[in-house]
């Protein structure tokens, strides 16, 4: 994914809910007071009001500005609060990866049957018991995983099964996210409400038709039903970015453009 696929303005620069003592309204005043960007801290006019936290602030845009430059994912992980990590989507989205697994239905790391991930570019399934090296390399090099109830489902399977492996330190659920913005059920139901429209193949799939694909595969070595278990899993993969699109342009335009007239 690249970062033009971003139509609207990039928010993490503009951004300030990682300095000390500053939420959504004093980082809503900064903004109409003209500082807009971290650099402007540091170029711009000292707030006397602020006079007390100013020179740390000065030093958190530094740093902030330093980490970003560097590509470090991890220092705004550390530093932002979760529910706004979707504010690094653009700044990142070299770095971003897409996943959804398969199971046979079980909620334990013996359950993995597939895999996918998709960066924007291109899709690659790992089905169980292949060699998942590349898919470790892949998740340990990212900055962002986007995932739809990866919180609840994916994440916590994978780090079971693969204990010593390391994942992307900032994730965004799609799951909660796109709820906030009224959009709810499960990942197909959101693509409805969105207009994403499946292939004739895979529109009628469930889950349960996912997790019966593939004992069609082990028990009776079913090719037909290992291919389409990789084109449903496709599909829920390749969405997922539509999805992330649509919901950072609602959040930005909610965050910033209201934040302005406030």
């Amino acid at each position: 994914m690249t970062p033009t696929i971003f139509a609207v303005t990039f928010l993490l620069r503009r951004t300030f809910l990682h300095f000390t003592q500053i939420g959504e309204r004093r980082e809503r005043h900064l903004w109409r007071m003209g500082f807009l960007q971290w650099e402007d801290l540091l170029r711009g006019p000292l707030l006397s009001e602020y006079r007390s936290a100013w020179s740390l602030w000065v030093t958190e845009a530094e740093l902030s500005a330093d980490a970003l430059e560097k590509g470090d994912a991890s220092f705004f992980a550390a530093r932002l609060p979760r529910q706004s990590w979707w504010r690094a989507v653009p700044e990142f989205a070299h770095k971003t990866l897409f996943l959804d697994i398969e199971t046979t239905g079980l909620f334990s790391s013996d359950a993995i049957t597939l895999v996918g991930i998709y960066d924007g570019k291109e899709y690659l399934s790992f089905v169980r018991r292949d060699d998942w090296e590349e898919l470790r390399e892949r998740l340990g090099s990212a900055a962002i995983l986007v995932t739809y109830n990866g919180t609840n489902f994916d994440l916590p399977i994978l780090r079971d099964a693969f204990p010593d492996w390391s994942f992307p330190p900032l994730h965004i659920d799609l799951c909660p996210l796109l709820r906030r913005l009224g959009y709810r059920g499960g990942l197909k139901g959101v693509e409805r409400q969105l207009g994403l429209v499946r292939s004739d193949e895979t529109a009628s799939l469930t889950g349960l038709d996912a997790v019966r694909l593939w004992w069609r595969w082990v028990d009776y070595g079913d090719s037909k039903a290992l291919d389409l278990l990789i084109r449903y899993n496709r599909e829920d993969v390749v969405h997922l970015e539509p999805l992330l699109v649509k919901a950072y342009t609602i959040l930005w335009e909610q965050t910033y453009r209201e934040g302005e007239n406030r």
